[in-house]
């Protein structure tokens, strides 16, 4: 009798949390993964295979950042370019990847590609990692490869899809990585939410702004995971 007591009470406690995801709309456990404080940054291996399946699918260019794991919640992954340069074009990319623990990806109707993402907590503060773009570019951009060659774009794929050409044919190696070309003129957010232009002398300043991004690219190196 004891035992069938035990298991009644335990057994509804075991599937509360499968419940309380279960119920939950996609935006609403995108906002639970954001905001979760005890996430974990976890390996490719570790993500579920559905989830690398979709990334595969849906990303193939690209390889993993950094995954964090929200437990009981799911997934949070951050694609980048390239797997043996900074690509500072990245910097302005909105695109990062929500997955249940399964590895359902996850939906979110809020999507805007174009937009600048959040940019603090809800109590606007500026302590938390920014997600969406910390900055963005004025194009035409142009990068000076390592044979001399430039090459140019009106946008972040078209540059890469050049790129990437470039490098089928060249091969990647730390002494043919491209050089962005400078000056260069940068979009930000003021204080007030504002859309700013700032123009950058040299590849030196720009570094400095891309560290003082919260959640900077050049802080995650150490989670770097080529897909594939």
């Amino acid at each position: 009798m004891k035992k069938i007591l035990l298991y009644t009470l335990v057994f509804p406690l075991m599937f509360l949390s499968c419940e309380n995801t279960d119920v939950m709309s996609d935006d609403e456990l995108i906002e639970a993964i954001i905001e979760a404080e005890n996430r974990i940054t976890v390996s490719k291996n570790d993500l579920p295979k559905a989830a690398i399946s979709s990334l595969d699918f849906n990303m193939p260019d690209d390889i993993i950042r950094l995954a964090e794991l929200a437990p009981d919640l799911g997934y949070e992954v951050e694609m980048k370019s390239w797997d043996f340069f900074d690509f500072e074009l990245d910097y302005e990319r909105n695109d990062n990847k929500y997955f249940s623990t399964s590895g359902r990806p996850l939906e979110s109707s809020k999507d805007n590609k174009d937009g600048w993402g959040d940019k603090k907590n809800k109590d606007g503060k500026d302590d938390k990692k920014k997600r969406g773009p910390c900055f963005k570019f004025q194009y035409p951009l142009s990068y000076t490869m390592g044979d001399g060659s430039v090459i140019s774009g009106s946008d972040r794929k078209e540059i890469h899809s050049q790129m990437k050409a470039y490098f089928e044919k060249n091969g990647k190696t730390k002494e043919n990585k491209p050089k962005l070309n400078f000056p260069v003129t940068i979009l930000m957010l003021d204080a007030d939410k504002n859309v700013v232009s700032k123009e950058i002398e040299s590849h030196e300043i720009l570094k400095k702004v891309m560290s003082s991004c919260k959640g900077s690219k050049e802080d995650k190196g150490s989670g770097d995971d080529k897909r594939g």
